[in-house]
């Protein structure tokens, strides 16, 4: 018999994200090792706006979306939106409220980048880049992978 077991902690939401082209990256098993990070982009976003949804579409194709939102509109934070804008295509690594962390997309199958800027009609909307990372249709689900940072 298998067993889904009860984890010890069950903390909600996306808390970082990094944004790494495929050929930036090498992974065995669990283990992703970083080749170069001159392309790759860190993002912190607004603490409770990041989500991670995989939508399983066919048994073996899955819907992957990754939502956040970047806090202030910044000519910085603009110039490195647009930049991605231009290359479009990444791999996603998030850590989750879990202390998790996941690889989103595939080597054949990276997330498309998207973002829009908004600021409300009042003070208390927010001023932000609402991102998104999306794939149609991807052969297999996020990974669990170690911290790659270490």
């Amino acid at each position: 018999m298998m067993t889904i077991q009860k984890q010890a902690q069950n903390m909600g939401g996306v808390i970082k994200l990094w944004a790494i082209p495929v050929a930036d990256y090498t992974i065995a098993q669990k283990s992703l090792t970083i080749v170069s990070d001159d392309n790759m982009v860190e993002i912190c976003i607004q603490e409770d706006s990041g989500s991670f949804t995989e939508e399983d579409i066919s048994g073996s194709a899955f819907k992957t979306e990754i939502l956040g939102q970047v806090p202030c509109d910044h000519p910085d934070s603009q110039a490195i939106i647009r930049q991605m804008e231009r290359t479009l295509k990444y791999n996603v690594i998030l850590l989750d409220g879990n202390g998790n962390y996941k690889l989103a997309g595939t080597k054949n199958v990276p997330l498309r980048f998207s973002a829009r800027q908004s600021t409300g009609s009042t003070t208390a909307s927010l001023n932000h880049y609402a991102i998104a990372f999306l794939a149609k249709v991807i052969t297999s689900r996020a990974i669990f992978i170690d911290d790659p940072f270490q």
